[in-house]
Order: structure tokens, then sequence, then C-alpha cells
């Protein structure tokens, strides 16, 4: 069995080792670098499905992985703090992008950062840092240039579809509030003006006092869901969704599919979750 592990590792690391190694922090990214590159680039997410990027630990399979690594590319998760420097000694000659170069940032204090991370969750910003991923990566690999170029104007494409697409259905509720547990949703809310309520403030969980106040808040607003992500805990997320008589409903903003996550998000805006 150890040696059919062993093999199976191997067989994985054989097959994708023909092709430059790309890093990202997180999924979403994953698969914009997908969208652009096809099948020529290899790319490993450092933050698997499931796990929290606050308080993620590379393991050291991953920093040997890292090793061999021609980009990786940061979205200015919690962890790259103090993991970022270790990356580097790993790998002294990796290039190191940060996706939120060029973006119109949203300043953020719950992920100890200078800015919020999850850009991804706007249409508009994605396909902006896209533009500017396919030319860094075409500086890099200038043979895929005319690859990463047709990539883009294919996301591009659908990008603007997606944006269209929410901007007519989440319209009817521009200036309202949702309510989140982990405040993911910051660009999200900014492009399409509505409000995002977190239960989460600079990290942590609320004390009785601010609880009470929130609770009193969402009551006024009539919210009747409250979102959560399979990342975090739910204990405070339940607590409030008994004292409102409100369900739990659960959106992934790392969701590899950013645009299943996105829609999945307006369903629930708009009432057509299940």
């Amino acid at each position: 069995m150890r040696f059919l592990t062993l093999f199976l590792i191997l067989l994985t690391t054989t097959a994708a080792f023909g092709k430059p190694l790309v890093f990202v922090s997180v999924l979403p990214q994953k698969a914009i670098v997908q969208a652009l590159a096809g099948d020529t680039l290899a790319v490993e997410a450092m933050v698997g499905k499931g796990f929290n990027p606050a308080t993620y630990q590379p393991s050291p399979r991953q920093i040997a992985r890292l090793s061999r690594a021609a980009i990786y590319i940061r979205a200015g998760m919690p962890f790259e703090q103090s993991w970022l420097p270790r990356f580097r000694s790993a790998n002294p000659t990796m290039t190191v992008l940060d996706m939120r170069q060029g973006l119109e940032l949203i300043p953020d204090d719950d992920h100890g950062q200078e800015a919020d991370p999850h850009v991804w969750t706007d249409p508009r910003l994605v396909k902006q840092h896209a533009r500017l991923l396919s030319g860094e990566l075409a500086k890099r690999f200038p043979d895929l240039a005319e690859r990463l170029e047709s990539g883009y104007q294919a996301l591009a494409e659908k990008l603007d579809a997606l944006d269209a697409e929410l901007r007519k259905r989440l319209a009817p509720l521009e200036g309202k509030s949702f309510l989140v547990y982990h405040p993911a949703w910051s660009y999200f809310a900014r492009r399409y003006h509505l409000r995002q309520l977190a239960v989460e403030a600079h990290g942590k969980e609320p004390n009785s006092r601010s609880l009470a106040a929130l609770i009193d808040r969402a009551r006024r607003l009539g919210i009747q869901v409250i979102i959560v992500q399979p990342q975090h805990s739910r204990a405070t997320a339940r607590v409030l969704a008994r004292a409102l008589d409100a369900r739990l409903v659960e959106v992934d903003p790392l969701d590899e599919d950013i645009f299943a996550g996105l829609r999945k998000l307006a369903d629930v805006l708009t009432g057509k979750a299940p």
C-alpha cells in the first residue's frame, strides 16, 4: 500500500514535471490561471478546498513542490505574511506576483492585511487582474503568449456576461443589506451597491453586547438569511439564526468555480436558492 501511494505521488509529479509550475494562494486564482493558460501550465493552490487561509500551514510536500515553481501568485491571505519569506528562501529564483496589483482595493483589518484579498468576488476586478496576469505570464513564458491572449479574450467575454447578469438580477436590491458570518464579500457588495453586515469583526467573534446590537439591527432590516462558509465555525451564526428566525445558507467565497459561486450568492440574495 505504501509503495502504491509513493508510486502515485511520483506519477503525478512526473506528469506535471514537463510543464512550468505555477503556485497560487487559493482555488479561485487557480481557475483564473487555467482559464488563461489551459493545460500549458501546471497550477497548484496552496490552500485546498475547505481549509481556512487565516490559519493554514503549508505542508512539507507543498514546500518541496514550491521549490520547483516558476511563479507564485499571492492573494494577500493571512498565512502569507509569515510564510512568504520562507517561500522565497525555498526558491530564490521564483517570481512572486501579487493578485491585487493595480486594482482598486478595499481597506481591511479582518485579514491582518492592508487590503481585503477577496478581489475575485467582483467579475470586473477579475477581468482587470486577468489582463495584467496574462501579460506577466507572457513575459515569463513568451512561447505561450498567443495561448494566453486567446485565453484572456475568452475569459473576459465570460466575465462581462456574468457582470451584466448580476447587475440585472441584483438591481432591485440596490442599497439592501445582507448578513454574513465572515466578511468575504466586500468587493461583490461594492460592485452591486449592496451592504455587507458581518458577524465576525477583526477576525474575532462578537462579544455579547455587539451580538445583541447586531441582532437588533438585523431584525430592523428584516434579514432572514445568514450566509456562512465552510472554512468557519457556525456556532455564533446558529445563535443569530435562532434569534432572528433566519436560516443558514452556505456560499463558499473560495469556490474554485468563480462563476458558480457568484451566481449562487445572487440566488441566495434574490430568494431563488433552495
